[in-house]
C-alpha cells in the first residue's frame, strides 16, 4: 500500500514538474516576440499545417496573454463545437476572439486598433477564446484572466460561439483539457 502510494505521488510529482517547465518553455518563447505578433487584432484567423503547429501557437499566445495583461488565468474550458466547418488554404483553421470587460460593461475592442494591449491590461477581466478547426471537428479552448483583487462570481462558460454569420454551439465534456481537445480534433477521442 504504502509503495503504491509512494509511486502514486512521484508520478503526480512528475507530471506536474513536466507541466510547470512546459510553461515556462511557452512563456519564454512568448517574451522572444511581440504582443502583436500574437494577436494583431481583437479578432482574427490564422492556418496552420498541423495540429501540432496551432496547439504551440495557443499555448504561446495564452503565455503572452498573462504576460501583457499582467493578470493570472483564473479559469477556462475546452469544448466540442458544432456548427458549420471553416475552410482554408491550411488545414487547421485557428479563430481567435479576445474580450475584456469593466466592472459592469464590456470593453469594445473592435474600436481598439492601435492599443490592444493596453485596453487589455486596463480592463478588469480578459477572455481569449480560441477556435480550432480540422477536417469536420471543431473545438473551443478558453482562458479568463482577471485583475488582482477581483474574484468571478460564477462559473459560466461560453454557449455559443458566433463568427461571422456563422454559429457554433458548445458543448463542454466533463474534465476536458486542451490537449483531449486535441485529441479530439487528431481523431484520438470520439
Amino acid at each position: 500500500m504504502k509503495k503504491t502510494l509512494l509511486l502514486g505521488l512521484m508520478i503526480a510529482c512528475l507530471a506536474g514538474c513536466a507541466s510547470v517547465q512546459q510553461g515556462k518553455h511557452y512563456s519564454d518563447l512568448a517574451k522572444a516576440n511581440s504582443f502583436e505578433s500574437y494577436f494583431p487584432s481583437a479578432s482574427f484567423t490564422l492556418g496552420f499545417s498541423t495540429l501540432e503547429e496551432a496547439n504551440e501557437y495557443i499555448n504561446e499566445a495564452q503565455a503572452k496573454l498573462t504576460q501583457s495583461t499582467q493578470k493570472q488565468p483564473q479559469q477556462g474550458l475546452a469544448a466540442r463545437i458544432y456548427g458549420s466547418p471553416r475552410q482554408g488554404d491550411k488545414p487547421v483553421i485557428v479563430v481567435c476572439i479576445i474580450a475584456a470587460s469593466n466592472l459592469h460593461n464590456t470593453v469594445d475592442l473592435s474600436k481598439t486598433k492601435a492599443n490592444l494591449e493596453g485596453e487589455l491590461k486596463d480592463a478588469i477581466s480578459v477572455s481569449s477564446i480560441f477556435l480550432v478547426f480540422y477536417q469536420d471537428r471543431g473545438v473551443s479552448i478558453s482562458k479568463f484572466y482577471l485583475k488582482e483583487g477581483y474574484n468571478y462570481s460564477s462559473n459560466s462558460q461560453y454557449k455559443q460561439f458566433r463568427v461571422n454569420d456563422e454559429f457554433y454551439k458548445a458543448e463542454y465534456p466533463v474534465g476536458w483539457s486542451a490537449e483531449q481537445a486535441f485529441s479530439y480534433l487528431g481523431g484520438g477521442i470520439k
